[in-house]
């Protein structure tokens, strides 16, 4: 056994120092090179051949980022801000790159050289360049009082090995994502509006039959409704005040009947001719001051005076002769008054009356030697006031009833107002959702209007895809990097492991360990002839730097090529 010579070799070492390390190290450091050599040349040749591949990008800002960025309590002001912004983004772009709008991406634009011949993998190829990220800023929630995370944008990238096509393509998908955003939204709305018109229209049926039960409701109960109370109370006192004046006017004609009728029995009592003159003149007199000079009245007591005074009687006047005197006085009456007076109808009733009789075959009138002229005068009057007697009777009986109605709508009133309060409450209620309704429908149908012409889009584009001037990979220096940390690792792991397997004893330190005993002494190494043995690791050494030189040059080739 031969180990190298040193001034301690009767002392065998306590511990291994970095030395004797580095010495396993060199003696191994053939097997060191021969695996670091081929992962360092396969990484920068990675680093060399791999292509350069662009990214373009642009990013979309969601409505209202901005001021909730500046201003967080804009997020609970704001009550259509909603937690879920990420997965309708998701839901977007599951829409987007769906394979029928890809295809049409891949049909409006050549971003691959065999799109045409292999159209599945370029769309397979065109989905896996593609990358969407949601973008998010942390905020201190004002409901919560705690930090979370809000949307605020996301943004869409593509990458391409040629830069016009990654910028075309980029620009492509976020003019796409704006456009089924826009699409979406307007769907909504339309959404809304078809809802709120199916919704309108149920009301407006419901309102039409309360309309139709309240029309119903007021013809059953007219005059009693709660509006009607003041008129009601109104028209009863004045129809009580009319019951009181009709009242009067009766005691009125009854005192005058009572004194009618002592005048009658008093001018039936005396003979046709005790009625003198002076009595007719008095009567006249007295009726002057009520009545016109051509009243019927007063030209009748006229012709009785002046055939007083020329000493004749209505008594000995034929019924031809009455009939005549009849007829003027109605000829006269009708010039003053209009066929419907109680005078000329009483004129009217004699007339028939004497025409009837001449019909019959009388001559003379029997009864007019029982009443001298002051009693007919006297039985007119009476008759008359009894007339207005009756009429005012029934004018009583007629407010008498009208007051007992409206005593009972009075009473009626307040079971009438609870029903008619709860037909008009479900009447207003039904209204007023149904203009609420008729209010949505119109903001439905005008925000479906404005989204379609792109002035109320929720997405904003905050940068464009413009075309790149660097690649975005490979990352060259950090393969490099990667490949060297890698081969390092790769190399010493190689040599622990060799030298844990391998039995050679090559110093006073593994006898010590095998025989349990301190070597007495230590052979130096001699120097002998072994030039050849290196000589004949060169080859090695070169064959494998060759071949790693050869394997870059050969992926530089077919990477220019390409």
């Amino acid at each position: 056994m031969q180990t190298p010579s040193s001034p301690t070799a009767g002392h065998e070492p306590q511990s291994t120092g970095f030395g004797e390390y580095l010495g396993i190290l060199r003696k191994r450091r053939k097997l060191l090179l021969l695996v670091a050599l081929p992962i360092v040349a396969i990484g920068a040749a990675l680093a060399i051949a791999l292509p350069d591949v662009y990214r373009s990008s642009g990013q979309i800002e969601l409505e209202g980022a901005q001021n909730i960025r500046q201003n967080p309590n804009a997020l609970a002001q704001d009550p259509d801000e909603s937690p879920y912004a990420d997965q309708y983004v998701r839901s977007l772009s599951t829409v987007v790159l769906s394979d029928r709008n890809l295809a049409k991406l891949l049909a409006e634009h050549q971003l691959y050289d065999d799109q045409a011949e292999d159209p599945a993998g370029a769309l397979e190829e065109l989905r896996g360049d593609i990358k969407v990220d949601i973008v998010t800023v942390p905020i201190l929630d004002p409901n919560t009082g705690r930090e979370r995370d809000v949307v605020t944008a996301f943004t869409v990238a593509y990458d391409n090995r040629q830069p016009q096509r990654a910028q075309e393509g980029a620009e492509w998908l976020v003019n796409s994502f704006l456009q089924e955003n826009r699409n979406d939204r307007q769907r909504q709305a339309a959404g809304k509006a078809k809802f709120f018109a199916r919704e309108a229209e149920r009301i407006r049926t419901h309102v039409a039959g309360l309309e139709a039960k309240l029309s119903e409701f007021k013809s059953k109960n007219v005059g009693k409704l709660p509006e009607l109370n003041e008129l009601n109370l109104n028209v009863m006192d004045r129809t009580e005040s009319d019951i009181q004046d009709v009242e009067s006017q009766m005691q009125a004609l009854r005192r005058e009947r009572v004194f009618l009728v002592s005048q009658l029995q008093q001018a039936r009592a005396a003979s046709p001719e005790q009625a003198s003159v002076r009595a007719l003149e008095e009567e006249y007199a007295r009726k002057s001051v009520q009545y016109d000079q051509s009243h019927p009245d007063l030209i009748m007591l006229r012709r009785q005076i002046d055939q007083l005074k020329a000493g004749g009687s209505s008594s000995g006047m034929s019924l031809k002769a009455q009939l005549q005197t009849q007829r003027s006085i109605l000829a006269e009456a009708r010039q003053r008054y209009s066929e419907d007076h109680p005078d000329v109808q009483r004129i009217q009733r004699n007339i028939d009356s004497l025409q009837a009789r001449i019909a019959s075959g009388e001559t003379t009138d029997a009864t007019a030697a029982v009443d001298s002229p002051m009693a007919m005068q006297v039985q007119t009057q009476l008759n008359a006031t009894d007339t207005q007697l009756a009429a005012l009777q029934a004018r009583a009986m007629e407010l008498r009833t009208k007051l007992s109605g409206l005593e009972g709508r009075i009473v009626a009133a307040p079971e009438v107002e609870r029903e008619y309060q709860a037909v008009t409450r479900d009447l207003a209620s039904a209204r007023a959702k149904y203009d609420e309704l008729l209010r949505r429908q119109m903001d439905a149908e005008v925000s479906e209007a404005a989204i379609a012409g792109g002035t109320a889009d929720k997405f904003r584009v905050k940068s464009s895809p413009k075309i790149p001037e660097e690649p975005a990979k490979p990352a060259r220096a950090a393969i490099v990097i990667i490949a060297a940390v890698l081969s390092l690792i790769a190399s010493v792991t190689t040599v622990i492991v060799a030298q844990l397997f391998d039995t050679t004893v090559r110093g006073a330190r593994d006898i010590q360990d095998i025989l349990g005993v301190a070597p007495l002494t230590a052979v130096p190494v001699i120097k002998h002839s072994r030039g050849g043995k290196r000589k004949a690791a060169a080859p090695a050494y070169a064959a494998t730097a060759a071949v790693a030189v050869l394997f870059m040059a050969c992926i530089v080739v077919v990477r220019f090529m390409a």
